[in-house]
């Protein structure tokens, strides 16, 4: 009984963590330059970006973090511009 779950469970293979792997790195050093360009903490950044759980709710407030960089950055050239705001 115990060989019938066994051809039905799932374990990835070590080139499809080798390529997650490389996708978390990849993605950790890309936050950094984010860190570094929005005046964030960098180191921090790149370490919550490599763990594993707690990435996916950090990419969710890096998302939220840069849309409020560009809009802080917006408002600076509207202001520099002397727009009105409407």
């Amino acid at each position: 009984m115990d060989s019938f779950y066994v051809h039905y469970s799932y374990y990835p293979s070590v080139a499809a963590l080798l390529v997650l792997g490389v996708l978390w790195i990849a993605l950790a050093v890309g936050n950094g330059y984010l860190a570094h360009a929005l005046g964030k903490h960098v180191v921090l950044w790149v370490v919550l970006s490599l763990i594993p759980v707690v990435n996916y709710f950090f990419y969710i407030y890096i998302g939220y973090a840069v849309v409020l960089g560009i809009l802080r950055r917006l408002n600076a050239v509207q202001a520099r511009l002397g727009a009105v705001d409407t």
